[in-house]
């Protein structure tokens, strides 16, 4: 066989190589319906204990809801967002919040429109949407599928709130084995990067085991108001 022959057939070969391999996809990784029961203390002038109940279901219109709802004798909170899954990137459709503390009320809303890339709130602020935009809601649940795809270290998201785009960044923390009503639960912990000189910190547990759902939330602030939930039932 002459080398002109060989080094033919090994560019074939080459090629061959390269189009099956174009014709293999990235993993898309789905994600699934569940219910998540959570403590919830807070220590804002007034300390209140309460219960947050987390839900992601399908919706009869395609989309999903991913939606909390905190209740306390003092305080009450409404949170959702409605979204839909592409090749592995959260899109929010619709973002709500209500918040009732001793018969006061703050709301937020906000309309996500994909085709147009803006948005607008309540004050009907329209604004510009970067590729990957989440709501304060829907972050959570895009971190929870990337953690699940593998993703580690560092994670940074545009966030839509009053009427702007700000940016929203984790930096990965370690592993950790944390003690929950569930039992001992091994996970990942992350720290909401907000600079060097933040006064507030927050940190966010996810659940290895429980294909990363939210495990433990923790956030104080400068002056000792804190704010955290555990994970006490998911199904």
């Amino acid at each position: 066989m002459s080398l002109k022959n060989s080094h033919s057939q090994n560019l074939i070969k080459e090629f061959s190589l390269l189009a099956l391999l174009a014709c293999i996809s990235l993993p898309s990784y789905a994600i699934e319906a569940y219910q998540a029961t959570y403590t919830a203390n807070i220590k804002s002038g007034l300390s209140f204990s309460g219960t947050l109940k987390r839900s992601l279901s399908k919706a009869s219109n395609g989309q999903w809801l991913f939606q909390d709802k905190i209740s306390s004798m003092l305080a009450s909170i409404e949170e959702s967002s409605n979204l839909t899954m592409d090749n592995n990137q959260i899109l929010p459709h619709k973002y709500h919040y209500l918040r009732k503390v001793l018969g006061k009320k703050k709301k937020r809303d906000i309309d996500f429109d994909w085709s147009k890339k803006t948005a607008v709130d309540r004050d009907k602020t329209s604004f510009s949407l970067p590729l990957g935009t989440q709501d304060s809601l829907s972050y959570q649940l895009q971190l929870q599928l990337d953690l699940q795809r593998g993703v580690r270290g560092n994670f940074s998201y545009p966030i839509a709130k009053r009427g702007a785009i700000s940016n929203i960044k984790f930096v990965q923390v370690g592993r950790e084995v944390i003690d929950t009503p569930m039992g001992k639960i091994d996970t990942i912990k992350l720290k909401l990067d907000r600079g060097a000189d933040a006064k507030r910190v927050t940190y966010i547990w996810f659940s290895i085991k429980h294909n990363f759902v939210i495990t433990a939330l923790q956030q104080t602030e400068a002056d000792g108001k804190s704010y955290s939930i555990v994970l006490k039932k998911l199904s």
